[in-house]
């Protein structure tokens, strides 16, 4: 195994900024999408979506789309099965998530618009839309809720009737004496902070095709994260064994969480395709994808902070509304962000005195999921908010307060309040670097007016992220979830290595990242090792790429596996060169003895003994001829950590800003390949700063969207951002293989606080002005520059 304290840094594989292997293929155009897969007699399918907010269906008129000359087949819930729902998300126990699961297909109530009422099968999608048009829906329509709080009143139109309430799930939970806390504090502040609705948006929207093939097996293509999993619930809804199933994730054009979902349309196309013993397929527009693809990050939080005048944390008290939408998506619930939120309330503060109330309530939109940062960017932002404020109050900056309260190097392992537990960090340090780097505190001696009346100002951030989601990362977030992954390390008798992975890449390089840690346990040259994912019948059983856990699970199942293999290698080696096993090493391509490479094998030449030549191996009852190890990891919960600092110039008149600068630094642990967390951590910013400054999915009161085009939905483009500028500190995890930790989420949680505080910095001649909205827009720069200073919370 690759122990984290004898890597030391750069090692021949592990630590060197490769670039990655899959590049080409997607650069010239030869990766195959969902969208690709022609298959003769294909047939295609569209779907007819609810144009209500909140309607009973009172009918459904088929017959003259039935009579249309191309119309192979339509379906609705009658003849799918009723009621049949997606499978209950298996969450916290308090949830009434059975209530309020997916239907597949909506029957006798739509609750958003979006939402499938029908199924239409013709020879392809121009013709399936033109059939779309023909069928007539009846609706009656309801009451429709784009506002949690009004969804939560007592008189209330009930989305879910069974449920009792559009309040499907309320927890709470107290750590310390926060009334003491409250007490004993020189500054309270309390704020109502409110967060966008937004959509992950990758370029490749959702796809799927299923074919029934002629030997009874059934073959399903699907630009999802989980494969395995898929496959899964693909048979159980289709009651068939899953070794007559097989899924495969072709190149798949980003996911970031929201493509880690199952939606109706991966059930109702295996479905179809069985039923008419022809393939099929459905290609999302950009319209259905932000109408009915996972939502998130709406969160409205009430949060009181209490700090002393020295700027100590003293107590926390919360109150996190989530947003869930019509419906809890599976399979990660609409507790997804309130309930994960809260869990991290602390961040990297050390704090003893914590209060919250989690409650996730059901309104008229699509359901809520997984989006890079979970939880994280609205509560985050949230407390980040409520302390720039009370800095402020105490003529103190942010960053005074991040010093004051920061977990110390050697409080680790840290135990936070609401029981999670971080492996490692050097939080000071990440923050002194970030600060040095932007020149923080000089650019904050600057006068905030510019000679083109513009206002310049400068930001920080630091954030904690939770990594690796395995079953004990999960349940330090409150899911009682089992997640691991499994990975087979082969080499064939050319002693060339393939890596079988339950991981799944749709952008994270794992055909790069896997092969440098198998190249590096094993001893042989990274050219020599392939990865493959993505396909259920050539690898093993894996739950996906989701949570920043490639790194961790996937390179620690690696490492265990591959470090099988070498000490096979090691042990039929020092059998053929009649040497004692502990005096050799393994090391590109060859089996030497410590200290003389004049006498070796090479690893190709041992393949081939094994597998060939019984007369050189050892005996078969010894060792087996086989060089292959297949391994299953599940790790302790790791922390990543870093700091953001973002530099504006904002227009006072228009409310425009223009980003100028970003600097971001990251702790994320031995770092695989430095060039691909760049990538990472350039990516998140990217999406961060669109979060905070550009997006929000926008209903009105009859649960119509506003904006389900790129027209009005708008996302970062190259020239909204700078050059984002990287830098790395090390402290690598006592808890995980190979000291990794994850760095998916990371600038997700962080950067667009950085971009919050910046915008506060620049309007401090206006008076204490802190945004407790986000997305920061035109509008709400102006309403924050007309809004009077808010003390009345202030102790």
């Amino acid at each position: 195994m690759i122990e984290a304290d004898k890597m030391g840094g750069i090692t021949k594989h592990i630590g060197v900024p490769r670039k990655r292997s899959e590049d080409p293929q997607i650069l010239m155009g030869k990766a195959k999408y969902v969208d690709d897969i022609i298959i003769p007699d294909m047939a295609e399918v569209a779907f007819v979506r609810s144009s209500h907010g909140h309607a009973l269906i009172k009918g459904i008129g088929l017959d003259q789309a039935k009579a249309h000359p191309d119309c192979i087949k339509i379906i609705t819930a009658e003849d799918f099965g009723g009621g049949t729902t997606t499978t209950p998300p298996a969450t916290n126990k308090n949830a009434e998530s059975n209530s309020v699961s997916t239907p597949f297909i909506a029957n006798e109530k739509v609750r958003h618009v979006g939402e499938i009422v029908a199924a239409v099968v013709a020879p392809n999608r121009y013709i399936a839309e033109d059939i779309v048009e023909l069928v007539d829906v009846e609706y009656e329509s309801l009451a429709a809720y784009n506002d949690v709080e009004k969804a939560m009143l007592d008189d209330a139109t009930l989305l879910h009737e069974d449920v009792g309430s559009n309040v499907y799930y309320r927890d709470s939970f107290s750590n310390g004496d926060v009334v003491a806390g409250f007490e004993e504090a020189d500054v309270v502040v309390e704020e109502k902070i409110c967060t966008g609705r937004t959509s992950a948006s990758p370029i490749e929207t959702r796809g799927v095709v299923a074919d029934w093939g002629w030997d009874d097996k059934l073959t399903v293509w699907s630009s999802t994260q989980m494969p395995f999993p898929l496959r899964t619930y693909i048979a159980t809804h289709l009651n068939l064994p899953e070794q007559l199933i097989r899924v495969i994730a072709p190149t798949v054009g980003g996911g970031f969480g929201q493509k880690a979902h199952f939606f109706p349309e991966e059930f109702i196309l295996p479905w179809l395709a069985r039923e008419i013993r022809r393939p099929i397929k459905w290609t999302e527009d950009r319209r259905e994808h932000l109408l009915t693809a996972a939502h998130a990050k709406q969160n409205t939080i009430y949060m009181k902070i209490g700090l002393k005048n020295d700027g100590t944390i003293s107590a926390m008290k919360i109150k996190n509304i989530g947003d869930s939408g019509a419906y809890s998506q599976y399979p990660w619930s609409g507790l997804i962000e309130s309930m994960v939120a809260n869990k991290g309330c602390t961040g990297p503060f050390d704090v003893d005195n914590v209060e919250y109330e989690t409650l996730v309530v059901l309104t008229n939109k699509m359901s809520t999921g997984a989006y890079r940062g979970v939880g994280w960017s609205a509560g985050c932002y949230a407390r980040e908010m409520v302390l720039t404020k009370a800095a402020k109050l105490l003529g103190l900056d942010i960053t005074d307060v991040y010093i004051k309260n920061l977990i110390k190097k050697n409080q680790f392992p840290y135990k936070t309040a609401t029981d999670q537990v971080y492996d490692s960090g050097d939080y000071h340090k990440v923050l002194q670097k970030c600060l040095d780097l932007s020149d923080y505190n000089e650019f904050k001696k600057k006068p905030k007016s510019m000679a083109n009346g513009k206002l310049q100002g400068i930001g920080c951030s630091f954030f904690v992220e939770q990594t690796n989601w395995g079953s004990r990362s999960a349940e330090e977030s409150g899911f009682d979830a089992t997640l691991h992954d499994t990975t087979t390390v082969e080499m064939d008798p050319s002693g060339k290595v393939t890596v079988r992975s339950g991981q799944f890449s749709h952008g994270q390089g794992h055909k790069t990242t896997l092969a440098q840690v198998a190249a590096e346990t094993l001893g042989v040259p990274f050219e020599d090792v392939v990865v493959t994912d993505g396909d259920t019948e050539t690898g093993v059983y894996g739950m996906g790429t989701f949570a920043s856990r490639s790194a961790v699970i996937g390179g620690g199942a690696v490492i265990r596996a591959a470090t099988d293999v070498r000490e096979k290698i090691i042990k039929i080696a020092a059998h053929v060169m009649e040497a004692n096993p502990v005096d050799l090493t393994v090391e590109e391509g060859g089996v030497f003895v410590k200290g003389s490479r004049a006498h070796s094998i090479s690893v190709a030449e041992v393949a081939y003994i094994t597998h060939f030549d019984r007369n050189r191996r050892p005996d078969e009852n010894e060792i087996e001829p086989t060089l292959t190890s297949t391994r299953h990891y599940d790790p302790p919960a790791a922390y990543a950590n870093g700091s953001h600092a973002v530099m504006i110039e904002l227009d006072p008149e228009f409310g425009t800003i223009e980003i100028k600068r970003i600097v971001a630094v990251e702790d994320c642990g031995n770092m695989i390949n430095p060039k691909i967390v760049e990538g990472q951590m350039r990516g998140g910013v990217a999406q961060g700063i669109g979060m905070g400054l550009l997006e929000h999915l926008d209903y009105d009161k009859n649960g119509q969207l506003r904006n389900a085009s790129f027209m009005d939905f708008l996302i970062p483009n190259a020239s909204t951002l700078p050059d984002i500028e990287c830098a790395h500190v090390v402290t690598p995890s006592p808890y995980t293989e190979g000291g990794f930790k994850g760095a998916g989420e990371a600038a997700m949680l962080s950067v667009h606080i950085a971009l919050a505080n910046a915008v506060s910095d620049a309007l401090i001649d206006y008076g204490l002005k802190v945004p407790t909205v986000m997305p920061l827009g035109p509008q709400q720069i102006r309403d924050l520059i007309a809004q009077k200073d808010q003390r009345e919370s202030v102790k």
